[in-house]
């Protein structure tokens, strides 16, 4: 029996606006220090900024960016016989795949200078949307990085069909 009791799963309430739980992950994921007002003005203002230029649902707009960024598969570096081998395996829950998808277009903001946050947010969400922009070669190299190293999988064949 476990010593440690069982971690329950926090769930998280859709955001008030566009009643989407994804828009809340954003959300959290773009607030500092707890100024969270401020996140939603970030997060709300790009999103109109992307549904006026798109002209449609900004939401439908961001799922699928978010869509496109997610990866499928994941590397974790193991130590065996004294050499670190990256070995994929398959993302089953959507939960940490999301995660990861909304991390690297963070990521990708927070490493562009010069203008606003709901100026980087939204062009990164668009070129997201588009499948082109720094989070999708991201998850393009963690692939390809996956598929090189597929070999040290407990079944090779499962990562290779995730990614294909």
């Amino acid at each position: 029996m476990p010593r440690r009791p069982i971690k329950k799963k926090r769930s998280l309430l859709p955001d008030p606006v566009y009643d989407s739980l994804s828009v809340h992950m954003l959300v959290n994921r773009v607030m500092k220090n707890g100024k969270k007002s401020l996140a939603y003005r970030i997060v709300y203002k790009a999103l109109r900024e992307v549904g006026d230029i798109t002209k449609t649902n900004p939401v439908e707009v961001f799922e699928q960016a978010l869509e496109n960024v997610t990866p499928k598969v994941e590397v974790k570096p193991r130590r065996r016989a004294g050499s670190v081998q990256l070995v994929p395996r398959v993302l089953r829950s959507t939960d940490r795949a999301k995660a990861n998808g909304l991390g690297w277009i963070l990521e990708v903001c927070k490493k562009k200078t010069g203008v606003s946050m709901v100026t980087k947010l939204k062009n990164e969400i668009i070129e997201a949307y588009k499948k082109t922009g720094l989070a999708i070669r991201k998850r393009d190299e963690l692939h390809k990085t996956a598929l090189s190293n597929a070999m040290y999988a407990k079944r090779p064949q499962v990562v290779l069909s995730a990614i294909n």
